[in-house]
């Protein structure tokens, strides 16, 4: 039987978390992880090192040393394991050598700041990335009144961007030919038990043609 090790999942029922990626939506990029045999993730911005231990426990899936998770920040984050690599340096400045001379199999962008498209240019012109890796992005969803009150209100759904920049690169990556899917809910999904769903996007090149 496959066993599945989700004891750092350590969040309240209600995730009332602003900063790290929720418990729902941390369970989500595991199971796409392990269901892809990814091997390969970076994250820009590292923070508490929360959205890195999923990550490192999502590739504990064949004890294969070579797995990674790479963190990329201007700032020192912590090291969350042997295999969770740390580059302090500004994403725009990643180089191959920096990821060990291998394209990388999945992106998680989560710094709420449009020099991230100019990093994804950087990473394709440079072959860190390549189409068949994922990108992801964090705080997609809206927040709902009286849960949030923050970031441009969007009238057709009722509710609050309150990170409009992974929005707006969700929209530049569907004009660039990237299928999208997200996890994300409505108001009438919210109350006291469960206040706010973050919200997360995942974006990957079409495959299938032929």
């Amino acid at each position: 039987m496959v066993q599945y090790n989700l004891s750092h999942l350590t969040q309240e029922s209600n995730q009332r978390v602003l900063g790290p990626i929720q418990d729902d939506e941390a369970l989500f990029l595991y199971s796409i992880i392990r269901g892809n045999r990814l091997s390969r993730i970076l994250e820009i911005g590292g923070l508490s090192g929360y959205s890195a231990t999923n990550f490192i426990e999502a590739i504990k899936y064949n004890n294969d040393p070579n797995n990674i998770v790479y963190t990329v920040d201007l700032n020192v984050v912590p090291q969350m394991a042997d295999n969770h690599k740390v580059i302090v340096k500004n994403a725009l400045d990643l180089t191959m050598d920096d990821i060990d001379n291998k394209p990388l199999d999945m992106v998680f962008f989560d710094c709420h700041d449009m020099v991230q498209m100019d990093i994804y240019n950087h990473f394709k012109e440079n072959n860190i990335i390549t189409d068949a890796t994922i990108l992801t992005l964090h705080d997609t969803n809206l927040h709902y009144p009286p849960y949030s009150v923050w970031g441009p209100y969007i009238e057709k759904d009722g509710g609050y961007a309150h990170q409009p920049v992974e929005r707006e690169m969700v929209n530049k990556f569907k004009d660039m030919g990237y299928d999208i899917f997200k996890i994300a809910t409505d108001k009438s999904k919210h109350n006291d038990e469960f206040p706010f769903r973050h919200g997360v996007t995942v974006c990957q090149k079409f495959a299938y043609n032929n």
